[in-house]
């Protein structure tokens, strides 16, 4: 059932954000009222870009990108230069990946293979290796996924309301019943948070969205519950390296846009996978 011509997945986020207002704006502390405005423009913005089509899923890939790259460089210790590069990889390929798709996948390892060079031509060979590698994954991470916003921009609400509910839910659950025995092991050293139990209620999230939209398969089953939270590791291991809590402080509730966007720079290009095998 959807409302006012809204899709399915725009009509259940939007059922969400109206049924969560009352008790988050109320009840709900500093950082969760935070968190839930933040959702509500996101929610507008990526619907926004949906509506307007290519050309916003365009625009949205670029601004994601952009914003991304310069919080990582910083956290990885790249120059000047290496950023540079990687922004205007990060304006390019979503502009190719609407005009050529299929281009996206060829163009990629000539990509990590520019983000290698200057690193390659310093004059300090003991961090030409650390920066070559850092530079290569974010043209990977940062600019390549992204860029897939574009290719799959028709499901573009479908995405990032079942990753946004798979991060609130594994929040959640992590929180709620992580003192559970067995639910409350913490298997990934990099990133301590995260419990048996968030996986759980994470994976058991992303169904339900799934379910209710009518989208459900078990490929994007598993890209949901799997690239999630593999999203939100990675971004713990970039700022534990940089020995910081967050990777920016001006987005509210979150950090910088990184804290936020981790987890769809990795269930983009999965659900982009899983959208060309069906």
């Amino acid at each position: 059932m959807t409302w006012f011509g809204l899709s399915a997945p725009a009509t259940v986020g939007l059922v969400l954000l109206v049924a969560t207002a009352v008790p988050v704006l109320v009840f709900g502390n500093s950082t969760i009222r935070s968190r839930w405005l933040t959702w509500a423009v996101i929610g507008v913005i990526v619907g926004v870009a949906e509506a307007i089509g290519i050309a916003g899923a365009v625009l949205l890939a670029i601004a994601v990108s952009v914003v991304c790259i310069v919080e990582y460089v910083r956290l990885a210790g790249l120059s000047t230069a290496d950023r540079w590069v990687l922004v205007a990889a990060g304006v390019c390929a979503p502009v190719l990946a609407a005009v050529n798709p299929a281009a996206v996948g060829t163009w990629l390892p000539f990509a990590l293979l520019a983000a290698a060079v200057l690193p390659v031509l310093s004059r300090d060979p003991e961090a030409a290796l650390p920066r070559a590698t850092a530079a290569a994954f974010g043209m990977l991470w940062l600019v390549w996924a992204p860029a897939q916003l574009v290719i799959i921009h028709e499901e573009l609400t479908l995405l990032i309301l079942t990753v946004a509910v798979t991060d609130v839910a594994s929040w959640a659950f992590g929180k709620s019943l992580g003192r559970l025995p067995g639910a409350r092991m913490h298997p990934f050293a990099v990133s301590p948070s995260k419990t048996v139990a968030g996986l759980l209620g994470g994976a058991f999230a992303a169904a339900a969205v799934l379910a209710v939209t009518r989208e459900f398969s078990w490929v994007l089953l598993l890209a949901a519950a799997v690239g999630a939270p593999l999203g939100d590791i990675i971004a713990s291991m970039v700022k534990r390296h940089a020995g910081v809590k967050d990777a920016g402080a001006w987005l509210p509730g979150f950090g910088g846009l990184l804290d936020r966007a981790d987890s769809l720079l990795v269930v983009a290009p999965l659900f982009a996978v899983a959208a060309a095998a069906t």
